[in-house]
């Protein structure tokens, strides 16, 4: 692993990596009520970057 390259890697993945909030149509749940169907977008954050820095000794979450 070249890991002099790991902190510039991470760098441009920050720079290029952003979060931003998007509307959303809720899914469509065939059980509810008709009245239901009609729901409202709802706004949620999307994009944005997960990056795993290998070998991993650990890793939990609870």
């Amino acid at each position: 692993m070249e890991d002099e390259k790991v902190e510039s890697v991470l760098e441009l993945i920050k720079t290029t990596s952003k979060t931003r909030k998007q509307f959303m149509a809720p899914p469509v749940n065939l059980d509810s009520p008709m009245e239901a169907a009609g729901a409202y977008p709802v706004e949620v954050q999307v994009g944005g970057a997960t990056v795993f820095v290998l070998p991993i000794d650990a890793f939990h979450q609870f």
